[in-house]
């Protein structure tokens, strides 16, 4: 975010100060997450975006260009100091991926649910993104639709990582960019129905966008629950990926203290993990869905199974 607005501010006043803050941005950036090749892209398409702001395309032009050799550079050294790095597939199987991180990235609670009550909320969510889509077509200024699409085009190319390595917490910019896009069209409609109508209808159009935020909003909680739940030290999911650097599992060196490392040893011996043969045990009743690891999820005072394996792509 700090970068988009690096790039906005340098379009608009052309300093050379924000165009260098651009440059450290982008790469910080790329150190740290996949989406940060497709900054680019992204920062383009914003401006596309800012009406007002398509005089100064030179500018836009020049961070572009900046943020794409910032990419490129990271992205050679990348080939020559990472072997075996993650790569893009150009599949069915990737075009899949992507499709579920788009699907998903749509969906407070995430697309994949498990129990009535969670499917519930993803059935009326639908629902209601449905509805919202015909009357906003029908009634939305030219204007918004193009915000709206530009909007969508956005999540869908910060979804594009997912076709090298599709990792769950890589859906939080696509997310906020479509729920923006959903801002978008329940404000554009909230403005159109009063001014066009007025009258019992108007009322009920906020009715139907009130309960469409409130079912938004319970999914987002609730998924925020069950991340927390995943992240809880005695999650077995989590357990095991932890020991991984506990029991030294890695091939190349790790970065842990070794005050942090004892801490986690002792945990781990708290819960009677003490050896790989444990943890081999740890790993076969966490695959089997061990009845009394379902149990501890009352509890979470020993290993226990959170209801989605936050990971995978069950938990998209």
């Amino acid at each position: 975010m700090a970068l988009v607005h690096c790039f906005i501010v340098w379009v608009r006043d052309g300093r050379l100060l924000h165009l260098c803050l651009l440059s450290l941005c982008a790469s910080l950036a790329v150190f740290t997450r996949e989406e940060a090749y497709l900054l680019f892209a992204a920062s383009l398409l914003v401006w596309a975006l800012l009406s007002g702001y398509w005089k100064f395309w030179r500018r836009a032009l020049v961070g572009t260009l900046c943020l794409l050799a910032v990419a490129a550079i990271h992205f050679v050294l990348r080939l020559i100091f990472v072997p075996n790095a993650p790569s893009p597939k150009f599949d069915i199987d990737a075009l899949l991926t992507l499709w579920l991180c788009i699907k998903s990235s749509c969906y407070p609670g995430g697309y994949n649910t498990i129990g009535f009550v969670d499917g519930m909320l993803g059935h009326l969510w639908a629902s209601f993104l449905a509805l919202l889509f015909v009357l906003f077509v029908r009634m939305a200024r030219a204007v918004k639709l193009l915000q709206i699409v530009g909007v969508c085009c956005l999540g869908c190319l910060l979804c594009s990582p997912a076709i090298a390595v599709a990792r769950p917490y890589g859906l939080a910019l696509p997310t906020l960019a479509f729920m923006t896009a959903i801002s978008i069209a329940a404000m554009e409609l909230y403005k159109q129905t009063r001014l066009k109508w007025g009258d019992w209808r108007h009322y009920a159009v906020v009715s139907f966008l009130t309960l469409g935020m409130i079912i938004g909003i319970t999914g987002g909680l609730r998924r925020s629950w069950y991340v927390a739940e995943f992240l809880n030290q005695n999650c077995a999911f989590r357990m095991l990926l932890d020991a991984k650097l506990v029991f030294g599992l890695y091939d190349g060196p790790t970065s842990v203290p070794e005050k942090r490392r004892a801490a986690a040893r002792a945990r781990f011996a708290a819960a009677g993990i003490i050896t790989i043969e444990d943890l081999q045990r740890l790993y076969k009743r966490s695959v089997e869905r061990d009845p009394e690891y379902i149990q501890n999820r009352q509890t979470r005072t020993a290993p226990f199974l959170p209801k989605y394996e936050y990971g995978s792509e069950a938990s998209f």
